[in-house]
């Protein structure tokens, strides 16, 4: 939780304040962290973006029980002990309709080009997975609460989750250059690899990301680009790299289901694909195998 709430602080911006009220005695929950710190993400970058003009976002954890008289008043949730994680902000608020439609595919608040539409709905599901549930309160101009249900459990962590952390933090010292038109997102991206130990050389556009590439293509072993940038897209900026390098290996990041069409001959051609957003975890293991592919190639 540390760890990620630390980069979500660069990825929010400095006009948003993040403040943690973390139970010190939280019970375990038997989930797979990744999948848990990519719910918490995409609710802080969701409430960040409820928040245009800044704000403040709490995120909070405690032991709750949940008995019969919680079901009167709720449409969801078994009976029984939980670990809950809310999500608060300060921001532009839901009306009831919008509330009703809230975990749909594909619906979203936004204006055209700023949201994916799939960031909640993908909350939605990873928390369903791990047979928890979700109650969000809002009003207009209020704010917004996600709460989040894990059913809590009185055993050890399992041994599998203790590996999957270690390798997400095996890291290297391989130079990454990384295009991303979003500054809080390219900025998160720098921030994990970088602390990693890689080298990482930046572009906020496509053009750039080639320009960078061009004077520095003897040491770049990994491109990481966005899908849909200004000037150049991420698909055509790689295809100019590859005139230089063939086969230089790419992960391409997007957070739009309608742009995968798009990339169908260049994961013929072994491309990597990473949804955004991500968290820290699955961006260094996803960055790390592809490393160690290309090398082993």
């Amino acid at each position: 939780m540390s760890e990620t709430t630390g980069l979500l602080n660069t990825a929010i911006g400095e006009q948003t304040e993040l403040k943690l009220a973390l139970a010190p005695d939280l019970q375990m929950t038997m989930a797979d962290p990744t999948q848990i710190e990519q719910v918490l993400m995409n609710l802080c970058l969701n409430a960040r973006d409820a928040m245009p003009q800044g704000g403040r976002i709490v995120i909070e954890t405690q032991n709750v029980e949940i008995g019969e008289d919680f079901r009167g008043t709720h449409s969801r949730g078994q009976p029984g002990r939980y670990v809950l994680l809310s999500v608060s902000d300060t921001g532009v608020g839901m009306d009831a309709a919008t509330l009703d439609r809230i975990f749909e595919p594909f619906f979203t608040t936004k204006e055209m080009g700023r949201g994916t539409g799939l960031g909640l709905a993908t909350v939605y599901g990873v928390v369903k997975q791990h047979g928890g549930f979700m109650n969000v309160y809002s009003e207009p101009g209020q704010g917004t609460t996600f709460q989040v249900y894990l059913p809590a459990s009185s055993g050890p962590p399992g041994e599998i989750g203790l590996a999957t952390s270690e390798d997400a933090q095996k890291g290297g010292t391989e130079t990454v250059l990384v295009a991303e038109d979003h500054d809080g997102l390219r900025e998160l991206v720098r921030t994990t690899l970088a602390s990693q130990g890689y080298s990482v050389i930046l572009a906020s556009n496509g053009q750039e990301a080639v320009r960078m590439f061009k004077a520095n293509s003897e040491e770049i072993r990994l491109v990481v680009l966005d899908v849909v940038m200004p000037f150049l897209s991420g698909p055509e900026a790689h295809s100019q790299m590859c005139a230089i390098r063939p086969h230089l290996p790419v992960i391409f990041m997007t957070g739009h289901t309608a742009e995968l069409a798009s990339l169908n001959s260049k994961f013929q051609e072994g491309a990597i694909l990473l949804q955004k957003p991500c968290t820290p975890q699955t961006l260094n293991r996803t960055v790390r195998s592809t490393l160690d592919a290309t090398n082993s190639a």
